[in-house]
């Protein structure tokens, strides 16, 4: 029995009910979702133990709290809630599970179809912005991982695991994705927790590799520069590029150990070419880390390389996922005295937009539309009209995946600054990039 005392000491009953529940949204939390899927899996009738778990993840959660702030960021929650429950029904369970992660436990759908049909129902009604009470608008998306009971798991424990598997795999497909558990998921999985063992163990058994890419002038075909280029010697793997690792690093936090070591590397192996600049990749993971601006001035102190020697590429998911920081990490590096790049332009969405805002000297037109210049005039008509913005915007020019003779004629004709690739030549070690220098020399 509840008190007029207890109730105005908030009583035991609060207690209990803030044990159980989320108190931003009102919805039950992990252990009591718990309870209710291992309950709906106990029971005798068989509609309640075929069920399915999905695991929802918003898109971006962390840059809506950035950007408009953490009350902000609870009203998104609280109106993800209360969209995610008006689209299923009385005895199905919604809880919100972490920071940005929501699940739902739905019984009695009939089939496969049914199931796709409510995650649709979610995704559409997740989907429509959310106005603030600034007046700003955030536009918020779900990931859903779906897992069913009994064809994936029979017990709590592995199908809320399954379904957190799945949620990964649709993350990785891209924002708004949605995805069924499969059994190689977990395969996957323990590949993953292999090579993120490997890599932990790689970064201090010096089993990484910097490559440079030569950076040529497109009319004298000059040697200005190069690209460094990370490699993993694997053991048992062989040599990784980049998109076998990076990603794993960047979900791992690795990234950070593992940045500082290129820009460390690339730094000093260019310090003792005094002819040339160098440029380096920068992961969104350093910009949030930051600890960028600290790592790159002291690279360049240790190295003894002049800043202006530097060049840090970036990418528009940099950009995207915290403006205003962004902004400021990428002023304090300016200060410095490095160069900053935009990388892959043309692939983003307002990448015109923050050419206008951010401090960039130069852009790179990514490599999919120089590839296309020898046998699509719309490719063509995409890489003439970055060098003219480039040109308007006193912005150097660079031109990545050159491979052909017949593209570096078109990136000539049409005022490309720099070009770069196959055609030029390929990443090297620091011994062939030596020799490539030399061999150069001797044949003027």
């Amino acid at each position: 029995m509840v008190t007029d005392a207890d109730d105005a000491a908030g009583g035991p009953w609060k207690s209990e009910y803030l044990a159980l529940h989320d108190p931003v949204t009102s919805l039950p939390n992990r252990l009591l979702m718990m309870e209710f899927l291992a309950g709906a899996l106990s029971s005798p009738q068989e509609g309640q133990r075929s069920l399915a778990v999905f695991s929802l993840d918003i898109d971006n959660f962390r840059h809506i709290n950035e950007t408009f702030g953490l009350t902000a960021g609870d009203l998104v929650l609280a109106e993800t809630a209360r969209r995610i429950r008006r689209c299923v029904r009385d005895n199905d369970l919604v809880a919100r599970v972490g920071a940005d992660e929501f699940m739902l436990v739905a019984t009695g759908l009939a089939g496969v179809k049914a199931v796709e049909g409510l995650c649709r129902r979610i995704q559409a009604a997740l989907s429509v912005p959310v106005t603030l009470p600034s007046g700003a608008v955030a536009y918020p998306q779900a990931d859903i991982g779906i897992a069913l009971s009994p064809l994936d798991a029979d017990d709590a424990e592995a199908l809320a695991r399954c379904a957190d598997l799945a949620l990964a795999r649709a993350k990785d497909e891209g924002p708004g994705g949605c995805c069924f558990f499969a059994v190689d998921m977990n395969e996957a999985l323990a590949g993953r927790r292999t090579l993120e063992g490997d890599l932990r163990r790689a970064i201090t058994a010096n089993e990484f590799v910097l490559l440079f890419q030569p950076r040529c002038d497109a009319r004298t075909l000059e040697l200005l520069g190069v690209e460094a280029l990370i490699r993993w010697d694997h053991p048992q793997l062989g040599r990784l590029v980049p998109d076998d690792f990076v990603p794993l690093a960047e979900k791992s936090g690795l990234v950070i150990p593992l940045g500082e070591w290129v820009l460390r590397k690339a730094c000093d192996t260019i310090s003792r070419l005094p002819a040339l600049n160098v440029s380096v990749n920068v992961s969104v993971v350093q910009f949030r880390g930051g600890e960028l601006v600290a790592t790159v001035a002291s690279a360049l102190k240790a190295t003894d390389l002049p800043a202006h020697r530097l060049e840090l590429e970036i990418t528009e998911s940099v950009l995207i996922e915290n403006t205003e920081k962004a902004l400021d990490i990428l002023a304090r590096l300016k200060d410095l005295g490095v160069r900053l790049s935009m990388d892959d332009f043309g692939t983003g969405y307002s990448s015109l937009g923050y050419l206008r805002t951010f401090p960039f000297d130069a852009l790179k037109i990514d490599r999919r539309f120089v590839g296309d210049l020898d046998h699509s005039k719309g490719a063509l008509a995409i890489v003439q009209a970055i060098l003219g913005l480039g040109r308007a915007l006193g912005l150097q020019v660079v031109a990545e995946g050159v491979e052909t003779q017949s593209q570096l004629e078109h990136l000539k004709a049409d005022c490309c600054d720099e070009v770069q690739g196959f055609y030029l030549g390929r990443p090297m070690t620091e011994e062939a990039l030596h020799a490539f220098i030399a061999e150069r020399q001797l044949a003027n």
